[in-house]
């Protein structure tokens, strides 16, 4: 289910509250109560998002987000704290943990869903320019330079994770889970068979390299 969500809240009321409002806003919400549950819904479920609180009855959000983000590196992760957060917090949900954000409560409904949205449905307008080379993905249109192609849907996610990340390698699985919400071995096919056609239009541009990193995954080179 692409727009499923992950709720992670130990306060009744207000959880409720989270919930109700999200689904009138056609967003599916999967609610646990405590961080033992939220990694095994995690586990079964494969949300797209996960909204985080940080105190939490068994242990605590950080925690939490670390199991998570073992199964799943790229899942987007927003943290709700009611309580003031140290320094070290910050730099272990940011810099370790990877956390878009951080809210504090409380929260008005609104701007948690703006949040969310936000990352569930980015722009579709995506645009890298540098050492003479310019890439703009917009929608499924790719254009190189002065170049055009027109890629399938999951060919221009692939690309648009890759860029993203240019320089930087992307593990297969985190790959599969962004674009498929979805790891088993089933789905290797298909994203090899995107790959592979992703790079037979790169083939014309020496200076932008996608190489397949054998165990682990792909890297994306833009030379600078």
């Amino acid at each position: 289910m692409e727009d499923l969500i992950l709720l992670v809240e130990d306060d009744l009321q207000f959880g409720e509250t989270v919930k109700d409002y999200f689904i009138s806003n056609g967003l599916s919400v999967l609610w646990a109560k405590d961080g033992a549950t939220a990694v095994l819904l995690f586990k079964d479920e494969h949300p797209k998002l996960v909204l985080l609180d940080v105190m939490l009855p068994d242990k605590n959000g950080f925690q939490v987000a670390d199991e998570i983000k073992k199964i799943n590196s790229a899942v987007p992760l927003i943290f709700m704290t009611g309580t003031a957060l140290s320094e070290n917090d910050y730099n272990n949900g940011f810099q370790k943990l990877y956390a878009e954000n951080y809210l504090e409560k409380p929260i008005k409904l609104y701007a948690i869903l703006a949040q969310v949205m936000s990352l569930l449905y980015p722009p579709s307008v995506k645009t890298y320019n540098g050492n003479n080379i310019y890439i703009n993905i917009d929608n499924q249109q790719l254009t190189i330079n002065d170049n055009i192609f027109n890629l399938r849907e999951n060919d221009i996610k692939i690309f648009s994770v890759l860029l993203d990340n240019v320089n930087c390698s992307v593990k297969r699985s985190d790959i599969l889970f962004k674009i498929w919400n979805d790891n088993r071995p089933r789905l290797n096919n298909a994203l090899d068979n995107s790959i592979s056609r992703i790079k037979k239009i790169l083939k014309d541009f020496p200076d932008i390299k996608l190489k397949t990193i054998y165990g682990r995954g792909y890297l994306l080179s833009i030379l600078q």
